[in-house]
């Protein structure tokens, strides 16, 4: 059964987003001061590719983003655009971590990365305890599958 990422991770996406573009009209300002045009252009198209993340890439992101651990292999389902599926067998796995920077700590979420042979594979933004426990759970069939 593929596994969901938290309604939070949605949340805190959207405040990096705001954090983000806060600065935008403000830059604007100056440095077009007296360019109507030109602050009107580029206030347009900030507003724009800022509508265009929080109303429809990250709620995408969001619904299309799930993992699975199953048959001894990690699978992470992915993409906005197009559909992406990365994998790796636990026998592979080299580095398991948890990683959360300050925001993801306030809303009690953490990302984890799975460092294997053929590269890395990052969750992002699963539930703190949902973390700690793949964690564990990888590091458990990473073991079992090199005995």
């Amino acid at each position: 059964m593929e596994k969901k990422i938290g309604r939070r991770a949605l949340l805190l996406w959207r405040v990096r987003l705001c954090l983000c573009a806060l600065p935008c009209p403000f830059l604007v300002a100056l440095f077009f001061p007296g360019a109507k045009i030109w602050s009107a252009a580029l206030t347009v198209l900030w507003v724009s590719v800022f509508l265009g993340l929080f109303l429809l890439y990250y709620p995408i992101k969001y619904q299309r983003l799930g993992y699975r651990v199953h048959g001894g292999s990690l699978a992470v389902h992915c993409g906005v655009f197009y559909n992406r599926l990365k994998a790796i067998d636990l026998g592979n796995v080299q580095h398991v971590s948890s990683v959360a920077g300050p925001l993801q700590r306030l809303l009690g979420l953490a990302s984890v990365y799975v460092a294997g042979a053929g590269g890395v594979i990052v969750l992002p933004c699963l539930e703190a305890a949902n973390a700690r426990a793949l964690c564990e759970r990888l590091l458990e069939g990473e073991r079992g599958e090199r005995r």
